[in-house]
């Protein structure tokens, strides 16, 4: 019987198919043991320590917008200090800088072309008329998320740590990944501080590259490998 054409099921053949499946299993374990997104939002009571920012690339807006951010206010929105009566109020908790405050029909628009897997921040008397809208890196929007996502009831209390609070959103695994955030509200008004953007963990990101890297260079061993015999 001939077997031209056919595959012979050598021993580097065997020992090809070993190897890719050391690594899928590689990867397999990093994926597993990446924290699990179904849970995009968390949110923290209003506090000092709850105010003071989380780890990674900080905007306060005391000074210069950050690289890669830039920031685009349209409307009635903008940097202001202290409180301003029917208008705007410096969030519970604040250390009394300056913040973005958004009131009717503004837009406050945080945006890179960097990409995150998390951003956190701390606003202040929530209101169910304020809007935060997640951003990919072309600035297009992933998920918006009402006063009413955060706390319930989103009344705009100024004095309760309940409606001051701290937000961090965190991306699914099939979302996009996090480019921007925008501020919006309806009526007066959304007032935030303390943006922090944070990005994966870089030993994770090694670990995936290594398993992809392994799977890579199998597959090559494997076309180097294969024999074709015939009868």
């Amino acid at each position: 019987m001939s077997t031209e054409g056919c595959i012979a099921p050598n021993s580097k053949v065997r020992e090809e198919i070993m190897i890719n499946k050391y690594a899928v299993a590689a990867v397999l374990a990093v994926a597993m043991a990446a924290p699990s997104y179904a849970a995009t939002i968390a949110t923290t009571p209003g506090s000092a320590a709850s105010f003071a920012p989380t780890a990674g690339l900080l905007i306060n807006f005391n000074g210069m917008t950050p690289a890669p951010f830039t920031l685009t206010n349209n409307g009635n929105s903008g940097i202001v200090s202290g409180s301003l009566a029917n208008q705007y109020a410096q969030p519970l908790f604040s250390d009394n800088t300056a913040y973005l405050a958004v009131r009717a029909g503004g837009l406050g628009t945080l945006q890179s072309s960097v990409a995150y897997n998390s951003v956190s921040f701390f606003i202040g008397s929530i209101d169910a008329y304020n809007t935060v809208s997640l951003l990919d890196t072309m600035g297009n929007v992933i998920t918006s998320y009402t006063g009413s996502s955060f706390i319930i009831p989103a009344d705009g209390d100024q004095t309760d740590p309940s409606t001051n609070r701290r937000v961090t959103l965190t991306r699914s695994g099939t979302d996009a990944a996090i480019g921007g955030i925008r501020f919006q509200s309806s009526q007066n008004a959304l007032e935030v501080d303390n943006v922090v953007f944070a990005v994966p963990e870089p030993t994770t990101w090694a670990m995936m590259f290594v398993g992809f890297g392994m799977m890579g260079a199998s597959m090559r061993y494997r076309r180097r490998s294969t024999k074709f015999v015939t009868a």
